[in-house]
């Protein structure tokens, strides 16, 4: 710790002393760069013979009436002028990516009918946001943006203890749908119980959810109907789409078939866990102004899907 400690106060040395150099060389007068560094006439010349004496040479020819810059004092200024100049440039540049939203931006998102929506949303933040490049990726499940680099995932049900920041950008109801080909075929379901007699899809942990309906009804859910089941929720959807059951899915995912008529919700008033849309990011990136800007953007843009009714 001593140890860092010393490397870190020589180096703030070196640096003080490098900057003094360059202040005397720009000024080509030791009071006059004094006055630039706000220090005094002799705590500049200390740095000044410091310098000369780490490296070994004279950096400054001086008498009392002039001061000039020996060849070796010619090359460090030109060297050292323009590292000092490429860190004001660099640290501009970072606060500016504090303040303004600039630079790339990426994106990763889980949502699979959902995309519709988000592609014109990032086109018109985008728009609004010229100096940002926006990069939408899409995933088939939840990324690790510590590992892949992305600023940002969108995504459902965001996995438990991932050390990321999450912000809520829209509600996202789960409800219990079918095709209007398995409904006319099996009847559709008035009451709860009425589930005991229907084929089921089942989605990863979704059966947690299957499970609470059978308890609702006080039924042994080993005792199912004939059950599909599956880790991939679009296959879950296809499933349903071909009449193999009533499943469920969030309302983000299926709005599209219940607008077009491909899928209806039954039993509108089930209670079930929601899956609402959220994003996550780094603890750090909420520093920077193009993530804060466009999740402020998402969140004020990023409207609900709209249930259709129950299937009659």
């Amino acid at each position: 710790m001593q140890r860092n400690a010393h490397s870190f106060l020589r180096m703030a040395d070196r640096y003080a002393e490098i900057l003094s150099f360059v202040k005397i060389a720009e000024s080509g007068s030791l009071s006059e760069a004094a006055r630039r560094l706000d220090l005094s006439l002799a705590a500049t010349s200390r740095r000044l013979s410091q310098l000369e004496s780490r490296l070994g040479v004279m950096l400054v020819r001086r008498n009392s009436r002039h001061m000039t810059l020996t060849q070796e004092g010619q090359i460090f200024y030109e060297k050292a002028g323009q590292a000092l100049s490429d860190i004001d440039q660099a640290e501009n540049v970072v606060m500016r990516n504090a303040t303004e939203p600039v630079g790339a931006l990426r994106v990763v998102t889980t949502l699979h009918s959902g995309r519709s929506r988000l592609a014109p949303l990032f086109q018109h933040y985008a728009t609004l946001h010229p100096e940002v490049a926006v990069h939408l990726e899409a995933a088939g499940q939840a990324a690790n943006i510590v590992e892949t680099g992305h600023d940002i995932a969108i995504c459902f049900d965001p996995p438990p203890d991932s050390g990321l920041i999450m912000k809520r950008l829209a509600d996202n109801p789960r409800m219990l749908c079918a095709s209007p080909e398995y409904l006319s075929r099996r009847g559709v379901p008035r009451t709860i119980e009425d589930l005991a007699s229907h084929d089921r899809i089942v989605i990863g942990g979704g059966q947690d959810m299957w499970r609470a309906i059978d308890m609702d009804m006080g039924r042994d859910n080993s005792r199912a109907s004939r059950v599909l089941s599956t880790n991939d929720g679009e296959l879950a959807r296809l499933w349903a789409l071909n009449g193999a059951g009533i499943v469920i899915k969030s309302l983000w995912a299926v709005s599209d078939d219940l607008e077009e008529g491909r899928l209806q919700t039954v039993l509108p008033a089930v209670a079930l866990p929601e899956s609402p849309i959220v994003a996550l990011y780094l603890p750090a990136q909420g520093d920077s102004a193009k993530v804060r800007s466009c999740l402020d953007f998402l969140a004020r843009h990023l409207k609900p899907a709209e249930a259709t009714p129950a299937a009659a």
